[in-house]
């Protein structure tokens, strides 16, 4: 007990009496600190909710299901295998054909669900839905009538329009459990008719099958696939969850990078923030040494102090991150496969331990470095003034260790990005950041010099500049390093965010080759279909001006679990596979010989150039010889290219979703666009939906714009984390000065005037942002290589790493800092009674 009250005597006399004087340094380390935490809680918590959504409305719906049959395409599943499954599965209990997919009320996106009776079998959500025509609807006015939930703002009896067909509304569920499906904006309607307002005639998007009691999955697993013979997908109900995983990988990555070096600011900050406190403390530090503590002791009250420091802000930042969660959930993908979702923030359990610890770590791995300075302390200490203990750099073999051991960090960060693969390949940005640290506190020393060697360079305050450096070595590094870090981020983050979206633009190329595009999805959307009515493509072959018309078709299919993009091409088109395939793999591939397809799609599916690659198409097997992979923007888990004729036999998608078409030179395009909408209005697509007329140019500026839009969520976390880094610079400046209230009066006594004393302090401040600058670019450029070589790992998109001009900017915004942060208090110092100056604590 005397040891534990020993322990809070201290606390309370030393550790909370200084926390409580120096308010400022300890507001200004613990906002950092929060930011930290918050950054995680969000992004943990935004794509948490966004899987959690996707988890329990994909449950809705499979319920006690255990294997799914998926469609392959977007055309659907025979609807005839449902029977053939029914006969031939014995040991399935259940059979259950399901329509999923997305409709227009009032222009609003809106889940439509069918199914038949035997729906009942898989969810009490479909169970609810479905049993509330079955209580008081006759069966034959589900022909014409929908079942929908609360959230569609429809009442019992009212008649709407969906894609051109008439519906009534039978019921109207407002049962809380349905809440799942798309927040209750729902439309169940029974199976014929939900066939035909999805566009299914004859098929269904998917199967589910419910198994007997006691029948392991694998064994209906392997009876389905048997039954199913590569016509469509056999797979886990739960595969749409990994799907929408991939689906927000750029975002979710890019975020978590972010939010990382956000974790080694914080940790680099409230080193700063213990290194000060040590040095204000060694004469009490030195008068409890006196007293008979020991080392160990005073170095664990600083640890405990960090830890609480970390625990505390870690706390705060929860409700923060809770905040910029909810407001990045609304940024989010809203669909799962065909059908639209209702994403609900729900931070997930692991969300707030995760980052509380993660503070409380780097807070305490912080303190572990700036406390070795403790053993320094001496009880005669306690009999002179604290200042000139900073007057000395820290001990060669621990620059040398922490160097050393820096530059291992360093080096294994780029090793990392060589040679890990997915997500981890992340830490790559974290491992350097702090390892570049590491690095420069081993150069304390030059650093010092090399502040010392500017500040003479300014005459007469210059030079007594570089002896107040020369004497304080430890603050002048961590005020050098608190500009370098703040410039780094910027430079870092900004620059592989910026090469990120820009290398996502470039292998859109091709894109914006044809003059006109005739789309059945507006400029912002891959035109997936309906399919065009061919029509259209004759009327716009006839019109002057038009010297060629190129087809093709977007289609969303199933390989396996991962669900890709495949565009079907023709020749004469424009594509970014054809610009950047080589020609004899073009080539082969528009003669139906081959497939091109997107390097993150070939690492999903582990195939090379040259390997063969089995399709499962609803037409069955078929193999096709990888032609060559090429840098595609990452749509879900990759996009492939084959000839439109294969896509069209194989897939059973016969027709165009999209034309090019390419006018003749001197061509009035303005007015062929006129002519294509008049003709586009005679013939809308499947469901009455309306046909798009827009130039390349126009479709090319859409995608960068979505693209962009992706990354508008991480993007505004660095500017949040370059604004923490800003607060941090500021907040050590300010503090390197007024802690020289005493040694300013002592100038001022000795007959120094309030100009010569400011001048000192700028002269000061000038060579710290000039050498923090260089610090900081040196910093920032590797951080910008580490980053671009982990994102285009997690992307598998070729990242060129490029510098940017704005670069000059985080260098003059952080060089403005520091002479704000130094004048001011300068001033306020120089403007000080002398007698208060000398007395000042």
């Amino acid at each position: 007990m005397s040891a534990l009250g020993a322990a809070l005597t201290r606390v309370r006399v030393l550790n909370l009496r200084e926390l409580a004087s120096h308010r400022l340094r300890v507001v200004t380390s613990m906002i950092v600190v929060v930011v930290a935490s918050g950054l995680l809680i969000a992004v943990l918590g935004a794509y948490g909710s966004m899987a959690a959504s996707v988890r329990a409305f994909n449950a809705a719906l499979s319920g006690a299901a255990t294997v799914e049959v998926a469609a392959i395409a977007d055309t659907g599943v025979d609807a005839a295998l449902v029977g053939r499954l029914r006969a031939e599965v014995p040991d399935a209990k259940a059979v259950v054909p399901l329509v999923r997919g997305t409709v227009l009320l009032d222009g609003t996106p809106t889940t439509l669900l069918g199914s038949d009776l035997r729906v009942t079998s898989l969810s009490p959500q479909l169970r609810s839905a479905f049993a509330a025509s079955g209580r008081s609807v006759d069966t034959a006015d589900l022909d014409d009538g929908v079942v929908v939930g609360a959230g569609t703002g429809l009442r019992k009896g009212d008649t709407v329009d969906i894609g051109g067909t008439q519906v009534r509304v039978l019921e109207v569920v407002d049962d809380p459990e349905t809440k799942v499906l798309n927040g209750g904006r729902f439309v169940f309607a029974y199976l014929p008719l939900a066939q035909r307002l999805a566009g299914l005639e004859g098929a269904v998007d998917s199967i589910m099958i419910v198994p007997k009691d006691g029948v392991a999955t694998e064994t209906l697993n392997r009876e389905v696939s048997a039954v199913v013979d590569g016509r469509a997908s056999v797979v886990d109900p739960d595969f749409r969850v990994k799907q929408a995983e991939v689906a927000s990988a750029v975002t979710r990555d890019s975020t978590l990078l972010v939010s990382l070096v956000s974790l080694i600011i914080a940790g680099f900050l409230v080193f700063n923030t213990m290194n000060m406190a040590v040095a204000s403390r060694r004469q009490s530090l030195a008068m409890i040494r006196a007293l008979g503590a020991r080392r160990r002791h005073l170095v664990t009250d600083l640890l405990a102090e960090s830890a609480v420091f970390g625990l505390v802000g870690g706390l705060l930042g929860v409700p923060v991150g809770w905040l910029a969660g909810r407001w990045a959930v609304g940024r989010l993908p809203t669909s799962v496969g065909s059908a639209a979702l209702e994403v609900d923030f729900a931070l997930p359990g692991y969300a707030a331990p995760l980052a509380v610890a993660a503070c409380v770590l780097a807070c305490v791995a912080a303190t572990a470095l700036a406390a070795r300075s403790v053993f320094s302390v001496a009880p005669v200490e306690a009999m002179v003034p604290g200042e000139t203990a900073d007057a000395d750099p820290p001990a060669r073999r621990l620059l040398w260790i922490t160097g050393l051991v820096g530059l291992a960090m360093v080096i294994g960060a780029f090793v990392m990005t060589r040679t890990v693969e997915g997500r981890p390949a992340l830490l790559s940005g974290a491992v350097y950041s702090l390892g570049a640290i590491l690095v420069f506190f081993g150069l304390t020393v030059p650093l010092v010099r090399g502040v010392v060697a500017v500040c003479r360079r300014f005459s007469g305050p210059g030079r007594l500049a570089a002896i107040n450096s020369e004497r304080a070595p430890r603050r002048v590094w961590a005020t050098v390093m608190t500009v370098g870090v703040a410039i780094a981020v910027g430079v870092g983050i900004s620059g592989a965010l910026s090469n990120m979206v820009g290398s996502i633009g470039n292998s859109l190329e091709g894109l914006s080759d044809p003059d006109i595009y005739v789309s059945s999805r507006d400029k912002s959307d891959i035109p997936v279909g309906p399919v065009l009515n061919p029509e259209i493509a004759e009327k716009a072959a006839a019109l002057p001006g038009v010297e060629r018309i190129a087809g093709g078709q977007w289609a969303t299919v199933n390989i396996g679990s991962a669900r890709a993009m495949l565009q079907g091409l023709e020749p004469g088109a424009a594509a970014p596979f054809l610009h950047k395939a080589t020609p004899e793999a073009a080539a082969q591939t528009l003669a139906g010989d081959g497939i091109l397809i997107s390097r993150v799609l070939a690492r999903t599916l582990g195939v090379e150039v040259g390997d063969t690659l089995r399709l499962a198409t609803p037409s069955g097997y078929h193999e096709l010889v990888v032609r060559d992979t090429v840098n595609y923007v990452t749509i879900d888990s990759g996009t492939a290219a084959i000839a439109q004729t294969l896509l069209a036999e194989w897939f059973d998608r016969p027709g165009d979703t999209y034309l090019q078409i390419f006018t003749e030179p001197g061509a009035d395009r303005e007015q062929l666009q006129r002519e294509l909408r008049r003709i586009v209005a005679d013939y809308p697509g499947a469901g009455n939906r309306p046909v798009h007329v827009y130039t390349g140019a126009q479709a090319l500026e859409a995608t960068q714009a979505t693209v962009e839009q992706a990354g508008a969520f991480t993007v505004a976390i660095q500017w949040i984390v370059a604004g923490a880094a800003a607060i941090a610079l500021l907040n050590t400046l300010l503090l390197s000065v007024l802690e020289r209230r005493r040694e300013l009066g002592v100038l001022r006594a000795m007959g120094a005037s309030r100009r010569f004393v400011v001048r000192m302090v700028l002269a000061e401040a000038g060579s710290v942002a000039i050498v923090g600058a260089v610090v900081g670019l040196v910093m920032g450029t590797g951080l910008h290589y580490v980053a671009d070589r982990s994102l285009a790992e997690t992307t598998s998109i070729d990242i060129v790493y490029q510098p940017l001009w704005s670069t000059a900017g985080y260098v003059a915004i952080a060089a403005a800092l520091c002479l704000l942060g130094a004048v001011v208090p300068a001033a306020r110092a120089a403007r000080m009674n002398i007698t208060e100056s000398l007395t000042a604590e």
